[in-house]
């Protein structure tokens, strides 16, 4: 590297090209614009962490990426510097960058792995503070995790998930993603173990008069369970409190994410009729019987061996060197590995019934484990074929409770719909406890 001067990005203006600053590539995502075709859109970084907006044309592009890489830092050399326009905008600098052809970029001995994050507060996100035409960087909690769904947008299906974010302090916040953000939230539908999710260059949107969190078409990433030492020191944050975090309504109708201790002999005994028409998210115990299991679902799911996350079917099979069998192979999403060993993991769908109403419950795996009294995998006959029935034999059951659901008929027909698994009218925990004796 010469000795030459080194612009820091906070100094780059227009009017200049023979400028020389030394950067990072944090992100880039293609675009298409409607008067310049495909561009590949960039945030660069300096040492100090200040970013900027960088962009090249289609014929460009290849280049860049081969010489500009990913967390990599390098020299620019003849570059220029316009204003930044646009409704959403990566970066606060006023100015963004254009590389061309002219462009010289060289290596750097710089090593730094830091990313720069810019944490947005959820105070100054739901005030207003922060303006929306800026894309921000925001980390927390999951709750409230909804399924994935495939809606109808200008005739074509993509995929949305919703769910809240909370921060440390318990200050909630709406996220909905869309499209390959959604999927990648799938795998962590059923997940019990908290989840940390951080969205960077998210934009902030409006949704039936609430502030939410969205990603601004590709230009954003999501990060679930992020390892770098800001998540670490999140999830520090959030172990020290060693307190459950619960979903409130306040008087206003908005919902607001508090720490509270959560003990079950202090809760209250709710009816099942009762929780068909609750309108608030609360904590309750019911007390009920178990009819039956509903087998248009599977008893289980097949979770990896070491965390028992949700492992999903790859189509190649490894050969076994010990001997002639061959291995299923299996991708985890949360360790983002291709794995050969899954062992089952509850995933039960109960109709139960109370003296006033029949609903459905869904116990996924330590749950599962204390009403059935055996783990999945001591229940399961080999078998790979997850749409299997199981058959619990416990010596508290009766006759009738040994006999699982077939596929729904005429007879049920009149069980409710609005159940704990399909609506989402009431998102009470609830805990099975067993019919205590007269």
């Amino acid at each position: 590297m010469t000795n030459a001067i080194l612009n820091p990005v906070k100094t780059l203006k227009p009017y200049k090209t023979k400028r020389r600053s030394q950067v990072k590539l944090l992100h880039s995502w293609r675009q298409n614009t409607s008067f310049g075709g495909e561009t590949l859109q960039m945030v660069l970084t300096d040492e100090r962490g200040e970013k900027i907006h960088a962009t090249c044309k289609r014929n460009h592009i290849q280049s860049v990426q081969r010489k500009l890489p990913l967390g990599k830092w390098r020299v620019l050399t003849t570059f220029t510097v316009s204003q930044a326009s646009g409704q959403y905008r990566p970066t606060t600098h006023p100015y963004k960058m254009t590389i061309s052809d002219e462009t010289v970029i060289t290596n750097s001995d710089i090593i730094e792995d830091d990313i720069f994050l810019s944490l947005a507060k959820y105070e100054d996100i739901i005030d207003g503070t922060l303006k929306t035409h800026f894309l921000i960087d925001v980390m927390g909690k999951i709750v409230s995790l909804e399924p994935v769904q495939t809606v109808q947008v200008k005739g074509e299906d993509r995929k949305k998930v919703q769910f809240r974010l909370v921060d440390s302090s318990g200050k909630d916040i709406a996220c909905c993603l869309w499209g390959k953000y959604a999927e990648q939230l799938e795998t962590y539908v059923e997940r019990e173990q908290p989840l940390i999710c951080l969205i960077r260059f998210a934009k902030i949107s409006f949704y039936r008069g609430e502030v939410q969190i969205t990603n601004a078409f590709d230009a954003s990433i999501v990060y679930l369970d992020p390892t770098m030492e800001e998540a670490l020191k999140f999830k520090e944050k959030l172990m020290e409190d060693k307190l459950p975090l619960s979903l409130i309504e306040k008087r206003n109708g908005k919902k607001e994410v508090v720490l509270q201790e959560e003990d079950w002999n202090g809760l209250e005994i709710k009816t099942i009729s009762e929780l068909f028409v609750a309108n608030q998210v609360e904590n309750c115990k019911i007390i009920c019987s178990i009819e039956a299991i509903d087998t248009d679902w599977s008893w289980f799911y097949f979770g990896h061996k070491g965390c028992k996350h949700r492992a999903i079917k790859i189509g190649k099979i490894v050969p076994s060197r010990s001997n002639n069998d061959n291995k299923q192979l299996w991708h985890c999403g949360k360790c983002q590995a291709n794995i050969t060993e899954v062992v089952p993991v509850f995933k039960l769908h109960l109709i139960v019934r109370d003296d006033t109403e029949t609903c459905k419950l869904m116990l996924l795996n330590t749950v599962g484990m204390t009403i059935v009294g055996h783990e999945a995998v001591d229940l399961w006959d080999g078998s790979y074929d997850e749409v299997l029935m199981l058959e619990v034999a416990s010596h508290n059951e009766s006759e009738e409770c040994k006999t699982p659901f077939t596929k729904r008929k005429e007879e049920d027909a009149d069980l409710p719909d609005k159940t704990s698994t399909s609506k989402k009218l009431c998102r009470a925990s609830i805990k099975v406890e067993k019919k205590k004796e007269e």
